[in-house]
């Protein structure tokens, strides 16, 4: 008589539930947590939005330049002078 070898289901099973409780229960915690309370100055909800649309700014111009680089750099190597460049 041999004794019957455990499912792999029943593990997989196992696991599931355990990952399905663990996820309820962080779900919970989190909702259950108070959010970051909300700048009360106007001044410094002022300045970070200041900063944070300079950043946009300064990231576009940067973005925008970086792209005309590269325009110029395909064009030059697919261009009629793209050889004559590299050979010098």
């Amino acid at each position: 008589m041999t004794l019957p070898s455990p499912r792999p289901t029943n593990l997989l099973a196992l696991l599931l539930g355990g990952a399905l409780v663990l996820s309820l229960g962080l779900n919970g915690l989190l909702l259950t947590a108070r959010p970051e309370p909300w700048p009360a100055e106007d001044d410094e909800l002022t300045a970070t939005t200041a900063d944070l649309h300079l950043t946009q700014r300064l990231l576009a111009q940067c973005q925008q330049q970086q792209q005309r680089q590269d325009s110029l750099l395909v064009q030059l190597q697919t261009g009629p002078a793209g050889p004559a460049l590299a050979e010098h």
